[in-house]
């Protein structure tokens, strides 16, 4: 018993740390930044004061922000999860020391847990600086925006194992997931921008509507929220039963 508590408590240090490393590395890439966080906000701001509504309500910045949350989380799940994913399962380091299913395990645990929070932190920093356009801030309605939220990365995440479990290298993979971010931004300033009554073509093209469904309240959070955890986990649980590893030192 207390053998197997030892393990659990060192495993869940190695997490901890593993995970602590991680979004120190990623707040040094001032790109990922960028597009995930800081564009989204500008743009937001941009059309705001370009289209003023008189209904400053929390349904309205609901709506009005359901497609830049859709686009952040589907950007960090795409961009950030499944990107760097696939770039340090090319690395030598990844390649030579987490090979073993415990390591792949906790490597996994600490990539979801780093990516989880940065997500969140977006999320947040995204409702801090433009909700003030739309009222005052509401705990409530931040705690039910960011469950939106994280419902929805959930969902782009499952997508983003799928990609990331294709036989791709590094450079296919930035190529792939810039063009991914680009149409998603492009995505989201048509939809920002137009009418609840989009077309029907817009509807069945856009990777991002399904999403802003649940912040327009036009889906059930909760079932959402199980239904996508669920099938993520499922995702996790395959991507480190199958993890494309070749250890540098197989080829020797």
């Amino acid at each position: 018993m207390k053998r197997h508590s030892a393990t659990l408590l060192s495993n869940t240090q190695k997490i901890i740390t593993i995970t602590t490393i991680l979004i120190t590395e990623h707040t040094r890439e001032p790109t990922a930044l960028l597009w995930s966080a800081i564009a989204p906000c500008l743009l937001f701001v941009l059309i705001t004061l370009q289209h003023p509504t008189p209904d400053v309500t929390t349904q309205s910045y609901a709506a009005s922000a359901a497609w830049f949350y859709s686009y952040i989380s589907a950007s960090v799940a795409f961009f950030g999860f499944s990107f760097y994913l696939i770039g340090r399962r090319e690395s030598g380091f990844v390649r030579s020391f987490i090979y073993e299913h415990n390591s792949i395990l906790r490597f996994l645990l600490a990539h979801s847990f780093s990516y989880s929070i940065i997500s969140i932190t977006y999320a947040s920093l995204f409702y801090l600086i433009t909700k003030p356009f739309y009222g005052n801030y509401s705990v409530v309605e931040l705690l039910h925006l960011l469950a939106c939220f994280y419902t929805s990365y959930l969902l782009f995440i499952c997508i983003g194992l799928g990609i990331a479990a294709l036989p791709i290298k590094f450079s296919t993979a930035s190529t792939l997931f810039s063009l991914m971010s680009f149409l998603m931004l492009i995505s989201g300033y048509s939809g920002a921008t137009q009418s609840f009554m989009t077309s029907h073509s817009l509807i069945l093209l856009n990777p991002l509507y399904l999403s802003t469904r649940l912040f327009n309240n036009e889906l059930p959070l909760l079932s959402s929220f199980v239904a996508t955890l669920a099938a993520a986990l499922s995702a996790l649980y395959f991507t480190g039963r199958y993890f494309r590893i070749q250890p540098i030192w197989s080829r020797y």
